[in-house]
């Protein structure tokens, strides 16, 4: 289900920030975040997505299709940088998501925190995601931020390990570009198109060596022969890739279209693949059996012919960091195979009748016996290996040399929302904020939202209606004297705790009232009203019931005498 708000929202801890520096908004600086909030807040969702669907706790880990990213979840940072385009988020003026989790809850997606909103105007917000596996060990993949800019980036050492091939997915726009730069859309949507940042290997094996069965006759005399029955197979004892990229740094900023933007390439891998190879074409030797034996358990396998054949099973593959040809040279491809022959000879032989010959005819059972040669050859693959792309690398035997193609194709793309979506807040009918007229202070300017407070007690009524279940909190962010204005009891005793809270559903109460001082200059607390909700909070500024203001403020005039 679907619901839109459209609640402003700045955290607490930016307005504490705020008003302690500046006593008035018109102090604040024009392109500050705080002065610039708009009342559109950016929820989370996602899009339907018909491809296939898989687990993400398999081995390898990947992530294939949008159930696969909702198991997973993703995070997201936000940065504000008003009128002028993001230059890197040391730069900007507020950071509005840091590493905030993004998870698939009911149903719907979820962040953690508050709530966060868009800013008006022509003010922009430039967003970077990424989605991982989170139970990756920091030896193997670091999120952290660049020195120099601050921007979030990712330092990823590959593995060897067949069952520890990672996939790594950065957002973008749906063109492939950077969601940076965003003034609030009409849809207040933005629109994630996650895209692989690692190179998917998937490796296949064919042979031209491959011959037809044929048989032979050996001669041992002029009465005795066999007939050899000779067949042979191919089978892989070894596949070796080397010179891959060993490490690298991942910004989650590209500057080409889809194309994963990769920094600080250092080392080199090399992937030795036996034991992980297809049952059905490798060579397999076992302790303790003599070499007969082991070539006639191998000889049931079907080995490799003409037909391409998958290198590894179903499911797995090889993750490299993207790799260009003219980067530290060629891939290189190394493959030792075993000639395997079985030769069923059945021994024959022929009487001598005076002058002539008889027939040929079978004497005993035939008898089995086997063969092995092993050969290694190799070659280098001259192919860029570009992050995003999926390559099927057909790997071909010839008489004595390897024949190399690398056939690259689009992986898949994942595309989720981040839009205005989450649990309604509704106010009950009449449910804004009432004041009691005996009790509040000196006067109220309702047409401005300002009560001035002169030593008094000021109580306000309001009811929240939805979510149920749901609590309000609230809170005064105080500019001048930290404790000018206190939360109080209906006997004017300071509330212990100065974020007095309830049910949502029920009628609230709150008193306020003013500290006594001596004061050069004003006092000021905005009334601040939240609704808590699982993993967010969200400020309720529709409680006033004024398009003119959006929340109360409170004042203590200079210069009040005890």
């Amino acid at each position: 289900m679907k619901m839109k708000i459209k609640r402003p929202y700045i955290t607490l801890i930016l307005f504490v920030l705020c008003v302690v520096s500046c006593t008035e908004k018109s102090d604040i600086a024009d392109n500050s975040y705080a002065n610039n909030i708009s009342n559109n807040a950016i929820g989370i969702s996602a899009e339907a997505d018909s491809m296939k669907t898989r687990s993400i706790t398999s081995s390898p880990f990947s992530i294939e299709s949008s159930a696969d990213l909702q198991a997973n979840g993703f995070k997201v940072y936000a940065y504000y940088h008003g009128t002028d385009n993001f230059v890197a988020a040391n730069q900007s003026l507020y950071t509005l998501m840091d590493n905030v989790n993004v998870k698939y809850d009911n149903g719907a997606w979820v962040y953690d925190g508050d709530t966060r909103y868009w800013p008006t105007g022509k003010n922009m917000l430039s967003f970077f995601a990424t989605s991982y596996n989170p139970n990756l060990g920091s030896n193997q993949l670091t999120l952290n931020k660049n020195t120099n800019t601050g921007n979030p980036e990712i330092t990823y050492i590959a593995s060897t390990d067949l069952d520890k091939q990672e996939d790594i997915l950065w957002g973008t726009r749906s063109n492939g570009m950077p969601y940076i730069n965003e003034t609030r859309p009409d849809d207040e949507t933005v629109h994630w198109h996650f895209k692989h940042a690692l190179a998917k290997i998937i490796p296949a094996i064919s042979s031209t060596l491959y011959t037809e069965p044929y048989t032979t006759t050996v001669t041992y005399s002029d009465v005795s022969q066999g007939i050899d029955y000779i067949q042979t197979k191919y089978l892989i004892k070894s596949v070796t890739i080397s010179n891959a990229n060993k490490q690298a740094t991942l910004s989650l900023q590209n500057s080409v279209a889809s194309t994963p933007a990769w920094s600080n390439k250092s080392g080199t891998l090399e992937y030795l693949l036996d034991s992980e190879l297809n049952n059905d074409i490798k060579y397999t030797q076992t302790a303790g059996q003599t070499q007969n034996q082991i070539n006639m358990n191998n000889w049931y396998k079907n080995g490799i012919y003409t037909t391409t054949m998958p290198l590894l099973p179903e499911g797995k593959y090889l993750t490299l960091i993207p790799k260009l040809a003219t980067e530290n040279g060629n891939l290189k491809i190394s493959i030792t195979y075993e000639v395997l022959t079985q030769t069923t000879e059945q021994k024959q032989a022929r009487n001598i009748i005076w002058w002539w010959y008889g027939n040929w005819y079978n004497t005993g059972t035939p008898t089995t016996t086997y063969t092995n040669t092993e050969n290694t050859i190799s070659g280098n693959v001259n192919t860029d290996f570009i992050g995003s792309r999926k390559y099927n690398l057909n790997i071909n035997i010839q008489a004595n040399y390897l024949e190399l193609t690398a056939i690259p194709q689009p992986w898949e793309e994942i595309s989720q929302v981040i839009d205005t979506e989450t649990n309604l807040i509704t106010i009950a009918h009449g449910g804004g904020i009432e004041f009691d007229a005996v009790q509040y202070g000196d006067s109220i300017d309702r047409t401005n939202g300002i009560i001035y407070l002169r030593n008094k007690t000021c109580a306000l009524s309001f009811n929240i209606a939805t979510p149920r279940g749901a609590t309000w909190r609230a809170a005064l962010i105080q500019s001048g004297d930290i404790d000018a204005f206190q939360f109080v009891d209906e006997n004017g005793t300071v509330l212990a705790n100065q974020n007095p809270q309830g049910a949502i559903g029920t009628p609230a109460t709150l008193r306020i009232r003013a500290k006594n001082a001596t004061n050069s200059t004003d006092n000021s607390a905005i009334l601040r009203i939240y609704v808590i909700q699982p993993n967010q909070s969200t400020i309720v500024k529709t409680l006033t019931g004024s398009d003119i203001f959006k929340e109360y403020k409170f004042v203590e005039p200079a210069n009040v005498k005890n």
